[in-house]
């Protein structure tokens, strides 16, 4: 399952299920994202061979975020630039909310436990919204 968030032609966001996605591995993300998602779904024994990355400057001009919902269920508001609601969305156990541009509020429906990813380094960067 792809959900896809969207304001004016412009992607705010996009949620993943990994239970929707045939056997091998799926770029899911704009190459030119900040973040860049796999989906993976692999047998048992499947290796990925012994690997490093080359290490590259990168620099990003819109933050993104990924939560991925381990257990329990949120609800995300995203929003756009200026502070305006575009959508609200459950997002439940093994799905995941990439939040690609704009703002976003999480509200925690059920208890959870959550992966939230942000391009690094970390800094104090949170603007409020009105």
């Amino acid at each position: 399952m792809r959900a896809e968030i969207k304001s004016g032609g412009a992607m705010f966001a996009v949620i993943f299920d990994l239970e929707s996605i045939q056997e091998g591995t799926f770029p899911v993300t704009d190459p030119r994202g900040s973040i860049q998602l796999l989906l993976m779904k692999r047998k048992k024994d499947h290796v990925v061979a012994k690997h490093t990355h080359q290490k590259i400057i990168k620099t990003t001009q819109q933050p993104q975020e990924a939560i991925v919902v381990v257990k329990g269920a949120i609800e995300a508001s995203i929003f756009d630039e200026k502070g305006d609601l575009i959508e609200k969305k459950s997002v439940t156990a093994g799905q995941c909310l990439l939040i690609v541009r704009g703002g976003h509020e999480v509200r925690i429906t059920e208890d959870a436990l959550i992966y939230a990813f942000k391009d690094g380094p970390f800094v104090d960067d949170k603007i409020p919204l009105p």
